[in-house]
């Protein structure tokens, strides 16, 4: 009786999904640690039978058993696992981490017809720019640096993005740490020329939505005097892609009623033009109704329908090879959190205000969180940082305290909704974990799955 209670003893933990594969195969995830892991057919059943709720395994664990602890499937008896998340999700404020999403200018050169923003202010003044770097170059014991342009259409203000990312990534190589930094920019201003300039400065992510074929991206990207769009983006592209650039493009597609019917068709063409090149990923999002002036109007693609369709895509995507931008990532320890609750995260305008959120910008006061100087000063309302920074589902009675997916967003997927709502929808990986583990084990073995569900 002695030596039985000795041993060791392992139960699941609390924040495991499971999923079969049409091989017979079991896929694992464990939101906790952020593993994904594949058991083949003939472990199947001896690993599922593990892994049942209330189920205790005698250690020591030794072949699929102790792999599964490895991954965090199981766990010692008693481990507590909520605390183990919440203590890695408050560490955030001790983060020698810093993020800044600047906007060069807050005018743009597109009137996309699902647009929100309202172009109230151009470009950043010499001082504000002074005041970005100074700000940086303020910031102690800093391991890790992130710059994020914006706008607007940043690279209307080419020249500020170029100036402000030389000397970031001058200032992180300096003190030792990593510096990354991406734009989120439509690409009519990512000419040959300026790809040559700004990438070996250090800007070397780009997300750029083309909205499906031409027709389709002309009629919803339309340039500001009513021009089209599409050509010229794609001649950008190409450049890239014949390139010796160090690089990674997302092309996102904003999908709605009208498009996905052709998204096929538009995967083809991506695979026709930049197939094999994996500099060149993809990202998928349905358009939606963010506050622009003609959100009544849109149609839009919502509930299950719409993650159907985002998974056929997806699917579609990954049949013509193309990595999904997101994809793992959004399965991580704190992946799904929104960059508006990071208290090291700070959204920079062109006249130097400071805010949490890019979707918000002009309308509400809330969102409005400080003001950066031209001396490298930035003055912040607590009070306000706390709306963004504090709010998440896992006080009590909230549905994020008892759910197995909450490691990845901690409620914070959208502090904005939980502002608005009392709750904020679940990450689309959540509802769709089945098909997004499928997605992921075909990705790693570059197994191409059917589009057909």
């Amino acid at each position: 009786m002695g030596d039985r209670q000795n041993k060791t003893r392992y139960v699941p933990s609390r924040f495991l999904s499971l999923s079969h594969d049409d091989d017979g195969s079991l896929i694992l995830y464990c939101a906790r640690t952020g593993a994904v892991g594949v058991v083949a057919q003939e472990n199947a059943e001896s690993a599922r039978k593990a892994l049942l709720r209330d189920t205790v395994t005698e250690g020591p664990l030794s072949g699929i058993l102790s792999d599964l602890e490895q991954g965090g499937f199981l766990v010692l008896q008693g481990t507590d696992e909520s605390a183990i998340v919440h203590e890695n999700y408050i560490r955030r404020y001790t983060d020698r981490s810093l993020e800044l999403i600047i906007m060069p200018t807050e005018q743009c050169n597109f009137r996309c017809v699902y647009c929100y923003e309202a172009f109230l202010r151009g470009e950043m003044t010499p001082d504000i720019r002074n005041g970005v770097k100074k700000f940086v170059e303020s910031q102690q014991g800093l391991e890790q640096l992130t710059v994020s342009w914006f706008g607007g259409e940043p690279l209307i203000a080419g020249d500020v993005v170029a100036e402000i990312t030389e000397h970031c990534q001058q200032y992180a190589a300096r003190v030792g740490a990593t510096f990354q930094c991406a734009a989120t920019t439509n690409g009519y201003e990512l000419t040959p020329e300026y790809a040559d300039r700004i990438i070996p400065l250090g800007l070397k992510n780009f997300q750029i939505s083309l909205d499906g074929v031409e027709h389709d991206h002309d009629e919803r990207r339309v340039g500001a005097n009513g021009e089209k769009t599409f050509a010229r983006i794609m001649e950008n592209l190409r450049y890239l892609h014949s390139s010796d650039h160090d690089f990674e493009v997302a092309i996102r597609y904003n999908f709605d009623p009208g498009n996905i019917p052709r998204v096929a068709e538009f995967y083809e063409m991506l695979k026709s033009e930049f197939g094999g090149d994996e500099r060149f990923v993809t990202e998928l999002q349905p358009i939606g109704r963010w506050g622009g002036e003609n959100d009544a109007s849109l149609s839009v693609c919502e509930g299950r329908p719409m993650l159907r369709s985002l998974i056929e895509a997806k699917k579609l995507a990954l049949d013509a090879g193309f990595r999904d931008a997101h994809g793992i990532d959004m399965l991580r320890p704190s992946g799904a959190i929104c960059y508006a609750a990071n208290p090291r995260s700070f959204v920079i305008g062109s006249d130097g205000k400071v805010y949490k959120c890019t979707v918000e910008l002009d309308y509400h006061d809330r969102n409005i969180v400080g003001q950066l100087h031209s001396d490298g000063t930035m003055d912040l309302d607590w009070r306000k940082m706390a709306l963004w920074t504090e709010t998440n589902g896992m006080d009590t009675g909230k549905k994020c305290v008892s759910c197995y997916f909450s490691p990845t967003c901690h409620g914070a997927i959208c502090p904005k909704e939980w502002m608005d709502e009392g709750e904020a929808e679940c990450p689309k990986s959540k509802h769709t974990i089945g098909d997004t583990l499928k997605l992921i084990r075909a990705e790693s073995l570059f197994i191409k799955p059917s589009a057909t569900a």
